[in-house]
């Protein structure tokens, strides 16, 4: 019975091969997931025998990892700012750029907003991480999270009920903010914004994603024009628009926000790597 420090050599060597990316990681992961062990113990147990069930076990998800499955689906659940959210095939996994749209739409309603009790519209809500998150931390906030898919919304239902926000996020099934029920504060949208030809270029991963969380359309803009335009009757006098993006789509987004709002002011947010990431639209320009 092999040890549990040459099965992961064995798993990082496999992977590495297979040329998939962060091998020695993945490596730990997918064993530490067999296992049922934390990833401190499993360096303080490399002794530890692996069981023939547990070996199968890896073996599958090994196989499911070459035919280059995103590893979040094989392990069923996403880190995202902070909590654990489950994530299937039928959802886009959270990316740590996104937690930054997180972020900043809490700075904009703990600082910046005049309504303590806001109304918040997280448009294409996929697993439900960013409603979940702004519930967490704005307890007195009423979210609405929508999507356009019954099982895309089972998963974004699972997680809010696993994160006990269920009484502040309602789920609504829609097309973006026509269901959204009445005018709200802030709204929090990450749509898919890849433009289609560009979607047969990225990585195989990612490609295994769902196309409707992807596809934007043939320059990436479709669903964000349609958010726009009906942000008109939705967005209140002092409201908020965030919407994360291709760092190339900033300027084609704020000249939309201008023809929709001329009154509106924008501004930018860097991602991690300091590419313009986050578009924030003001309804009304500051003071």
């Amino acid at each position: 019975m092999a040890v549990l420090r040459t099965v992961i050599q064995d798993t990082h060597q496999k992977l590495e091969a297979a040329g998939i990316p962060d091998a020695r990681l993945e490596a730990e992961v997918l064993v530490m997931n067999v296992m049922r062990m934390a990833r401190q113990n499993i360096f303080a147990e490399q002794e530890a025998e692996v069981s023939g069930q547990q070996q199968a076990a890896l073996d599958s998800n090994l196989e499911r990892r070459f035919d280059r499955e995103p590893l979040a689906y094989i392990l069923g659940q996403r880190e995202f700012y902070g909590i654990s959210v489950m994530v299937t095939p039928a959802v886009m996994i959270p990316r740590p750029e996104t937690e930054g749209l997180v972020e900043h739409a809490l700075f904009m309603a703990l600082m910046g907003m005049e309504s303590t009790e806001l109304t918040i519209a997280d448009v294409g809500t996929g697993s439900g991480a960013i409603a979940i998150n702004l519930a967490i931390h704005l307890p007195a906030a009423k979210i609405f999270a929508v999507d356009v898919d019954d099982a895309v919304l089972d998963v974004a239902s699972f997680n809010i009920r696993a994160h006990g926000v269920a009484d502040r996020v309602s789920l609504a099934i829609g097309d973006l903010l026509e269901a959204v029920p009445e005018p709200v504060d802030l709204i929090v949208a990450n749509l898919p914004y890849i433009p289609t030809d560009r979607i047969p270029t990225l990585q195989p991963e990612v490609q295994k994603e769902p196309e409707l969380a992807l596809d934007g359309g043939p320059d990436g803009l479709d669903l964000v024009r349609r958010l726009l335009l009906q942000a008109e009757d939705k967005l209140k006098d002092h409201g908020i628009i965030l919407l994360e993006l291709d760092p190339e789509q900033v300027p084609v987004v704020q000249e939309l926000a201008l023809k929709h709002f001329p009154e509106s002011s924008t501004s930018v947010e860097q991602d991690l790597a300091h590419l313009d990431r986050i578009l924030a639209i003001h309804r009304q320009a500051p003071e």
